[in-house]
């Protein structure tokens, strides 16, 4: 059992100085569960509650390898899709700009989409929203720059990767999520929208259009004008049900005796798939380099992701290592923190690594 003194050191550390209201970390070494810790709150307003090992955390961008890229290759791999089919042959009503991005360059970010497709801004407040303009905002949406040429993070193209499948399949992400991955994978606590009255949700931050804290609706705002579940964000869970889900990849696409991904689909999500451009991606999960969000002592074959509410995982098969941090920092404001949680990732990623390794 690895120490967990000088990780809870840093954690204390970090809550004092404001860079999260509370955190759960699991570590898992060799298959087995090394570092389980929960500190700090869940919420400080509207109230004052701790956090559990058990909270559930709006885990933001992970959705997009945690649930839109596995969702998606598992149905790509049932229907015989490629991903060098172009966006085009799924959706009609994009312009030809955007019908000729393939899935590959989606799923790496390479497809030259703008980072975020603003659709929120279409109205000014709640209840002027509508699901129809706002797919149709998306569909209006075309590179800002030659697809392949560069990596720009787009959450565009994730919320476009949800709508293809549900071109395909007639069927919105979280049903599909349950149907291809969680449903035949036995796993528990990952779901979108979850019920607002669960008491056990980490409260993210006031949200200035909507005019409430947020529990249990989705923090990002585009993926809310899309039902919550936009491809981007809007995947719910905890730690152990995320923990859970990481056994796909060392199983090489097996989750409790069955398979969700072909092992050429695990190798699509776990190496780089775009020679000559930077930063490495692969599909959904971005690769290791020495500046990662995740510092400089995984191995080379480490793959990881972040949340924009204060969550990541990573994952090194070298060192059979697999860390899932959830945090709440938004609830703290979005801007008041940014840095610190960069900082602290890279700080708290190589004292778990060190405790035991010699780094590379």
């Amino acid at each position: 059992m690895i120490s967990e003194n000088i990780i809870e050191t840093i954690i204390d550390e970090e809550i004092s100085r404001g860079t999260f209201p509370g955190i759960v970390i699991l570590v898992r070494e060799k298959g087995e569960l090394v570092i389980n810790i929960a500190k700090g709150k869940r919420e400080l307003y509207p109230d004052s509650k701790d956090m559990r090992q058990d909270t559930v955390f709006d885990l933001a961008s992970l959705t997009k390898p945690l649930a839109t890229t596995i969702t998606a290759l598992s149905v790509f791999d049932k229907k015989g899709i490629s991903p060098l089919q172009k966006i085009g042959d799924f959706i009609s009503e994009i312009p030809k700009d955007t019908a000729d991005i393939s899935l590959h360059q989606l799923l790496t970010h390479t497809s030259g989409l703008p980072p975020v497709p603003e659709i929120f801004k279409l109205f000014s407040k709640e209840s002027d929203i509508s699901y129809t303009k706002s797919l149709n905002h998306l569909f209006s949406i075309t590179p800002i720059v030659r697809p392949g040429t560069e990596v720009i993070y787009s959450c565009t193209g994730y919320l476009l990767l949800a709508q293809i499948l549900k071109k395909l399949t007639d069927k919105d992400l979280p049903e599909l999520f349950k149907e291809y991955v969680t449903g035949p994978g036995s796993i528990t606590g990952l779901e979108f929208n979850p019920s607002i009255l669960s008491d056990n949700i980490a409260v993210t931050e006031y949200c200035p259009w909507r005019k409430r804290w947020l529990k249990g609706e989705v923090h990002d705002e585009n993926s809310f004008c899309l039902n919550g579940a936009g491809g981007n964000a809007g995947l719910f869970g905890n730690a152990s049900g995320i923990m859970e889900l990481l056994k796909l990849f060392s199983n090489r696409g097996v989750l409790n005796g069955t398979r969700i991904l072909s092992e050429d689909s695990i190798k699509l999500m776990s190496t780089n798939q775009i020679s000559g451009l930077s930063p490495k991606r692969a599909y959904g999960f971005l690769t290791q380099e020495k500046d990662s969000f995740a510092g400089s002592l995984f191995s080379s074959k480490a793959f990881g992701h972040t949340g924009f509410t204060g969550t990541s995982v990573w994952i090194d098969p070298d060192r059979k290592l697999e860390i899932v941090i959830l945090t709440n920092r938004v609830h703290l404001g979005r801007d008041t923190n940014s840095e610190k949680i960069k900082s602290f990732r890279k700080r708290i990623h190589s004292a778990i690594v060190s405790r035991n390794y010699t780094p590379y």
